[in-house]
């Protein structure tokens, strides 16, 4: 089977680098235009099934990217966002110190009142990854997964058999940016992890 998890497009926080995790923040136009345009460039794909973070602008990505296609999309709580408590709607540069652990030196990060832990983040990658993608891998020739950066990068920690000091390998995902991975018998294996289908501003 072969994976194609994409993440949201921009949003206006995104573009003013606030923090957004579990808040619901729309898509910006911008935004829009790069799922339009991903989904140009994938629209010869045949997906079986599109899964999608319920928060609105995952989910605006996957209809978007679903075209005319004759399938539902399947949303699913586990694929929401980290969550990172009173932090959000703050933008990066005003956040305390110790927040930069979160990129810089991830195992040592400590959540804010009300977020998330790593491992949290990944428990819920796993079981989204046990219930649905393996049991799935021999029915299906094609799944996407629309998400979130730190939510899709917890998957790929499952994919590469990372721990959470290597978290960040590979870097951010960019908005609608595609990561690619098969699944076989012999496991998992990365085709491509930074694919974007425009050109960066």
């Amino acid at each position: 089977m072969k994976l194609y998890i994409v993440r949201h497009g921009e949003t206006d926080w995104n573009n003013e680098k606030k923090l957004q995790g579990r808040s619901d923040v729309p898509l910006n136009d911008y935004g829009r235009e790069l799922a339009y345009i991903t989904a140009e460039a994938l629209k010869d794909v045949s997906f079986d099934a599109i899964y999608s973070s319920p928060l609105i602008r995952a989910y605006e990505t996957a209809t978007i990217l679903k075209g005319d296609r004759d399938i539902d999309i399947i949303k699913d709580e586990r694929l929401r966002e980290m969550c990172f408590g009173e932090y959000e709607g703050k933008h990066t540069a005003g956040l305390p110190q110790e927040f930069w652990y979160f990129f810089d030196a991830p195992e040592k990060y400590i959540p804010t009142e009300g977020g998330e832990t790593y491992e949290q983040v990944l428990d819920r990658a796993k079981e989204f990854i046990d219930t649905v993608v393996v049991p799935n891998s021999q029915k299906m020739d094609t799944m996407m997964i629309v998400a979130h950066g730190a939510m899709n990068k917890a998957i790929m920690c499952h994919v590469k058999q990372h721990g959470i000091d290597q978290y960040w390998s590979g870097g951010l995902q960019r908005n609608c940016g595609v990561m690619i991975v098969t699944l076989d018998e012999s496991g998992y294996h990365v085709v491509d992890e930074s694919k974007i289908f425009y050109k960066e501003k």
